[in-house]
């Protein structure tokens, strides 16, 4: 998945795995030029049944994860 390039702060996104395949499937979530928790690398995903949300906070630190 690749995350909006122009988000605004509060911006929500939800990830559910719903296949339960993230095990076997590693999924990556594109950071699109904004950071992912202060970091500058695609956020990825291999735990089975993985669910959470990413708001976005500000330039600073981007995408947070919200909740697990």
């Amino acid at each position: 998945a690749t995350l909006p390039s122009s988000p605004s702060i509060g911006d929500t996104i939800k990830f559910f795995d719903v296949a339960s395949t993230f095990d076997s499937n590693t999924f990556t979530v594109a950071r699109n030029g904004n950071l992912i928790q202060g970091d500058s690398s695609n956020l990825t995903v291999d735990s089975e049944n993985a669910a959470f949300e990413l708001v976005y906070s500000n330039s600073s630190f981007g995408w947070r994860i919200f909740s697990i």
